[in-house]
């Protein structure tokens, strides 16, 4: 069986997007890309990830899974999980999880992860990537106005950065999730325990509606309690915790 390969590159569009041609061309299961550079990152909801040259880690991994479309909805979760695990264990820095995906550090995003899936003719899956940016290196004065108020860096919070051991730290973290996905359960726990979205008061971001957060489902889902008292457990979409993202405390 032929072994999965890590491609560096010093600039590239798109990690994600260089992987997918990799899945195009046979790649096996663990095929990786890494990235000093991006020049048209991308986000969740089709948001632009900024990825200056030198300043952040960029990494894409791709896997072929035998699963539903269905049951790849825990993967992005359990990766977060994974990938905060890691980013702790090597930089010694308090990462946590705001649901669904973002990695935060003292409050503001150090790291977000972007699943890409593409789907045979018939439905089903044939490959996944899973995209994941962190920040490094940047201080305040080198994101944009926009992305300062919400961004920051491990340097900038006084953390090391050893970017070989953070690369290979991830790269494990992003293999071993993919192989749990026939187990998701096993990073629920821990996804609990950095869970920093549990025990506040959010916003629902659709409907602007304020509910009580007070769990992780065995799915990933979070469950919540409006006012009313009536209990719903959210599968998708985002949340604005308060204190977090300019969602005053009040």
């Amino acid at each position: 069986m032929e072994q999965p390969k890590i491609y560096r590159y010093e600039t590239v569009d798109s990690t994600n997007t260089v992987c997918r041609a990799l899945a195009m061309e046979g790649a096996p299961d663990g095929t990786a890309v890494i990235a000093r550079q991006q020049t048209a990152g991308r986000g969740r909801l089709g948001r632009r990830f900024e990825s200056p040259p030198g300043m952040g880690l960029y990494l894409s991994m791709l896997w072929h899974p035998v699963a539903s479309p269905e049951g790849l909805l825990p993967l992005t979760a359990m990766a977060s999980a994974a990938a905060a695990s890691a980013l702790r264990r090597v930089t010694g820095a308090p990462v946590a999880i705001k649901w669904p995906n973002d990695l935060m550090l003292h409050g503001k995003k150090l790291a977000g992860l972007l699943t890409e899936t593409a789907l045979t003719g018939s439905g089903g899956v044939d490959h996944v990537v899973i995209g994941l940016g962190v920040n490094l290196r940047q201080q305040p004065s080198d994101f944009s106005p926009d992305v300062a108020r919400i961004a920051t860096s491990l340097a900038a919070q006084g953390y090391p950065v050893d970017d070989a051991a953070l690369e290979t730290a991830l790269t494990d973290a992003l293999r071993q999730a993919f192989r749990h996905l026939c187990a998701p359960e096993t990073y629920v726990d821990e996804y609990r325990k950095l869970c920093l979205t549990l025990g506040r008061r959010v916003q629902i971001l659709q409907t602007g509606q304020q509910v009580s957060a007070l769990d992780i489902d065995s799915q990933y889902g979070l469950v919540v309690r409006h006012d009313t008292g009536e209990v719903e457990t959210l599968r998708c979409g985002e949340v604005s915790v308060r204190g977090l993202y300019g969602y005053a405390e009040s």
